[in-house]
């Protein structure tokens, strides 16, 4: 095509107003949207969705024992923030999407005897740049955020949460004894539940959730098979 002619069909699209107008809209959209999703990566690069079913923190997988001593320190947390702060006003904490409505956050209410009420508010309804992980108070039946509080609470999270990494290796470690023999109970998710035979405690057999269980061995389990864990191993136990 002649450059001439092309440069008059793009001049003349310039001034079609018809076109201003699009590509108007289309920069807002894509400003508000690039916005959005950097306020989503950049303010809660520590944020955790602690109540996945599948909990995996830094390619960790959290056990259950653990994962509910992080969801009650985390509640530990936000409440005495929220009472040594209570001159700031009522706080909330976002801590997940709603599952039954669309574009909205689910808030926990952070003041002692309330911290387990959950209420459920719309985007809309919040500041623009509220995002997971937020931390909000109320004034005047109004929602701002606290800026600072979000830094804090999320560093304090995530410090507990490094904590009860080290734990649950301490735990499981404790968990993992050699020559001991160890029974399938269920399981799921790369998680396998498994009860050590040779440690009876009150009349019951002692269970572990183990999560670094050899994915060969994982894959053929079922329940009621017997491994035996040595020299840092599990290994298929065979009765003599």
């Amino acid at each position: 095509m002649n450059l001439n002619i092309a440069n008059d069909i793009f001049n003349n699209l310039k001034e079609n107003k018809f076109v201003q107008n699009f590509i108007k809209e289309l920069s807002n959209y894509l400003e508000n949207n690039l916005n959005k999703n950097s306020n989503l990566s950049n303010n809660n690069c520590l944020w955790n969705n602690l109540n996945s079913e599948d909990l995996t923190i830094d390619n960790t997988k959290i056990i259950t024992k653990i994962k509910n001593e992080i969801l009650t320190e985390r509640n530990n947390i936000l409440q005495n923030y929220a009472k040594d702060t209570i001159e700031n006003g009522e706080m909330y904490y976002i801590y997940g999407m709603s599952a039954n409505k669309n574009n909205s956050y689910n808030l926990c209410i952070c003041e002692e005897g309330k911290s387990h009420e959950v209420i459920t508010k719309a985007m809309e309804e919040l500041p623009k740049e509220t995002t997971l992980g937020s931390v909000l108070r109320k004034q005047d039946n109004d929602f701002i955020i606290d800026t600072e509080a979000t830094k804090t609470i999320e560093k304090q999270i995530d410090k507990m949460i490094q904590e009860k990494i080290e734990e649950q290796k301490e735990y499981l470690d404790s968990r993992r004894i050699d020559g001991h023999i160890y029974e399938v109970g269920e399981k799921y998710s790369g998680r396998i539940w498994l009860y050590d035979s040779n440690n009876s405690i009150g009349g019951g057999i002692e269970g572990i959730e183990e999560i670094e269980f050899p994915d060969d061995l994982y894959k053929n389990a079922k329940m009621g098979d017997l491994f035996i864990y040595q020299n840092r191993n599990y290994e298929k136990y065979i009765q003599q």
